[in-house]
């Protein structure tokens, strides 16, 4: 039987709807792939920011291929999963249990490279109301097609501040390293990374017309222009320490005191 409440066309108002900078609930309370309650704020308790992608874990195809992509982006990050991000996977599925959230969760970790105990990406499942509650807030719309027993839905992850608002939206099966790193570090308000992300950070602004991170003109223009200035200042110390050094120099001040003794021992 389809899940209560299942959207019954399968392709009316399938989309997103982005709401950036909006909360996403963190009282809603789903069970995790080893049967625990847990409440979604609980993953916010570290100050990190957190990747979240929804799926069904039955999906036959879109859904894997999200997960795979976001694998495969996280695999050529610098950052360490559990050290300066999280990731977090929940079905929207109301129909499913921990044990196929567990199942998945140990095959995607498998693709990561990761300890299948690691519990730095927990797979969830929730009810009828928690999984739409939190697809809402996401602006994530999908629908019920009792036809293929399947669910129509985006392609997309997301990702979300320590504090639990909607900082970025990823779209697609495939995530690039760089989206992927520049997603974080924009979420983490420069709480993670090194001066050298902070640097790329000023160089890339999000393109939503082609909803990748691009070369931002001005901040490559900002960085040199700092570039030049440095380097300018740095010749001008270097050259005045050595004609400071340089035997025989002598300041106009002294120059004009040995003059001024020189008058004053020559008069009557």
């Amino acid at each position: 039987e389809p899940p209560e409440g299942a959207f019954l066309e399968p392709t009316r108002g399938v989309d997103i709807e982005e709401r950036l900078g909006r909360p996403v609930d963190r009282e809603l309370a789903f069970t995790d792939m080893d049967g625990r309650r847990v409440r979604l704020g609980d993953y916010f308790a570290d100050g990190k920011p957190l990747l979240l992608v929804l799926a069904y874990y039955r999906c036959p195809a879109l859904c894997g291929l999200v997960l795979r992509g976001a694998v495969e982006g996280l695999k050529l990050l610098p950052y360490r999963l559990g050290e300066q991000f999280h990731a977090l996977t929940v079905s929207f599925d109301p129909r499913e249990r921990p044990a196929a959230a567990s199942q998945k969760r140990a095959v995607t970790l498998s693709e990561l490279g990761a300890d299948a105990q690691a519990p730095e990406w927990p797979f969830l499942v929730g009810d009828e109301a928690a999984t739409r509650a939190l697809a809402a807030d996401l602006g994530f719309r999908y629908a019920y097609d009792p036809d293929t027993d399947q669910y129509a839905h985006p392609a997309a992850v997301f990702v979300l501040t320590p504090d639990g608002r909607i900082s970025r939206y990823l779209y697609g099966t495939e995530f690039s390293a760089r989206d992927l790193r520049l997603a974080l570090l924009e979420a983490s308000r420069g709480g993670i990374g090194t001066i050298v992300d902070r640097v790329i950070m000023t160089c890339y602004r999000f393109d939503p017309a082609s909803r990748r991170y691009g070369p931002f003109l001005l901040g490559f223009l900002r960085l040199g222009a700092a570039a030049i200035l440095i380097t300018v200042g740095g010749l001008l110390a270097v050259l005045w320490r050595r004609e400071r050094r340089r035997p025989g120099a002598r300041t106009s001040a002294a120059v004009g005191r040995d003059a001024a003794a020189d008058r004053q021992g020559r008069s009557p």
